[in-house]
């Protein structure tokens, strides 16, 4: 029998070791230390109840399943907010959307009792691009405009000649809870 976390649950997405490795370079290079806890990730879900893991777990096998690995981006730095910065991560199939929607729409009819809801943030649409956070609750504002600066130009030194910008090509390898 599988034992019921106490906290919420997080899910993220999986990356290959590579691009992970340079994410959470960037990370540990500009995240205040005293902050910085955990490798860089591309959080899905922020606080999924943790009752529901059983049956999360169960879904999350499925789709893993049916679903291999397939090639993401990793560009265009920018500010979040006045205190952080942040990198995209696209796919050319918007397979992290459709992933996160899959999900979001499963943990939605799944609601059985109040405690099963999704928070606020959670809930909402995912309009935004999947991103890695960088920086965040900088103290300064010049702290978040040096990173910007020095992140976007480390991308700007990875274009190709025929390339319109620069990227870190990587793979989406699964979900992780």
């Amino acid at each position: 029998m599988a034992v019921t976390p106490r906290n919420p649950l997080v899910l993220t997405l999986t990356l290959d070791k590579s691009t992970q490795n340079f994410l959470t370079t960037l990370r540990s290079k500009y995240f205040p230390s005293h902050r910085n806890f955990l490798q860089a990730h591309v959080t899905l879900f922020h606080a999924i109840p943790p009752q529901r893991f059983p049956e999360v777990d169960e879904e999350l096998a499925r789709l893993c399943a049916s679903t291999n690995p397939w090639e993401v981006f990793v560009n265009d730095p920018r500010k979040m907010g006045n205190r952080g910065v942040m990198v995209s991560v696209r796919d050319r199939r918007q397979s992290i959307e459709w992933i996160h929607r899959r999900i979001l729409n499963f943990l939605k009819d799944g609601v059985k009792e109040p405690k099963d809801e999704l928070t606020e943030q959670d809930k909402r649409h995912w309009g935004k691009t999947a991103h890695v956070t960088i920086l965040n609750k900088a103290e300064k504002e010049e702290e978040v405009q040096l990173c910007l600066d020095e992140v976007t130009e480390l991308f700007e030194g990875m274009k190709g000649p025929d390339d319109k910008f620069g990227q870190k090509v990587g793979s989406a390898i699964g979900l992780q809870m």
